[in-house]
């Protein structure tokens, strides 16, 4: 189930950014997010298969399959983070949560889409890629992993090249 991120939900991201990233949303930061107006943010959540089924919504925080952060004002989006928890990798949801910003994107007539990605996260690359985002850009050695540094591929997605 997708729905809009809560400020419940920002600890739970906060520690799966913190997991997979460098770079990383604190919680702080993210509370602070949910009070700009043209943030908009999305939560995959996964019920846990121990819980029972009359648990309330806002007991599920823990369990955030993956979410979406961006930002978006007159039509134009900027995706601020994608992150999938390990054990749900490669199982759709980066893909579910791209399809619902978009839906929701197309509420707001949005026509244009920029992120940034590094260059060896290969699956996150053909995700991407097959959305119809394309390469407009590099940021040289822009994310450190350990000793190594890796370049920020920077993407678009134009709705009219997207579907001409």
């Amino acid at each position: 189930m997708i729905r809009r991120i809560t400020p419940a939900d920002c600890d739970a991201i906060a520690a799966l950014e913190a997991s997979l990233f460098a770079t990383a949303l604190d919680q702080a930061r993210l509370m602070a997010l949910q009070t700009n107006p043209v943030f908009c943010g999305f939560v995959d959540l996964v019920p846990d298969q121990h819980q029972t089924k009359s648990t309330p919504a806002d007991d599920f925080a823990s369990y955030i399959g993956g979410y979406l952060l961006a930002m978006m004002i007159d039509g134009e989006a900027e995706i601020l983070s994608i992150g999938v928890t390990p054990d749900r990798q490669r199982q759709g949801v980066g893909k579910r949560l791209l399809q619902y910003f978009f839906e929701h994107g197309a509420s707001q007539n949005m026509t244009r889409v920029v992120l940034e990605v590094a260059e060896d996260n290969v699956s996150a690359l053909g995700l991407y890629r097959d959305f119809g985002f394309v390469e407009f850009g590099r940021r040289k050695g822009y994310y450190k992993q350990g000793n190594r540094k890796i370049d920020a591929i920077m993407m678009k997605w134009c709705r009219a090249e997207a579907f001409p």
